[in-house]
């Protein structure tokens, strides 16, 4: 399956998460601020996907979408964004700066599994194998 990273500063969500992402048999990885994050995705480079809280301690999720995104490499790792309260104008910039998920916590195991799945799918559908572009050698 794969490896997704959880931001966020409450313990107790931030557990829940890690606990129905494994059980979902997904290898989760937990930071409780955006600096955190940062430093798990330069020891963790097979995230496939960031499911992070919108009230970060340290700034706010637009700032650690766009600091991620400057980095060539997680370019285009799928972004999740939760929040326990969603204001429709926030939510409508998140989606103009580029993040392409948005859910309402608390999660449910069904909820996760569904994002997360429709996350991961959207992600490999959009690019190519490089090896598939590359013609083979005949001999």
């Amino acid at each position: 399956m794969a490896q997704i990273l959880f931001v966020d500063p409450d313990l107790a969500a931030l557990h829940s998460h890690i606990s129905q992402a494994k059980s979902l048999g997904h290898e989760p990885i937990g930071a409780t601020s955006g600096m955190r994050a940062i430093e798990e995705l330069s020891r963790n480079p097979e995230v496939a996907l960031i499911v992070s809280e919108l009230d970060l301690p340290d700034g706010t999720l637009e700032q650690l979408f766009q600091s991620i995104r400057q980095s060539p490499y997680y370019d285009r790792v799928p972004f999740l964004a939760l929040s326990g309260h969603v204001e429709s104008t926030r939510m409508l910039r998140m989606i103009a700066t580029g993040i392409e998920y948005a859910a309402k916590k608390p999660m449910t195991e069904d909820n996760l599994r569904f994002l997360v799945g429709r996350a991961l799918k959207a992600h490999s559908d959009r690019f190519v194998n490089a090896e598939d572009l590359v013609p083979r050698m005949a001999g």
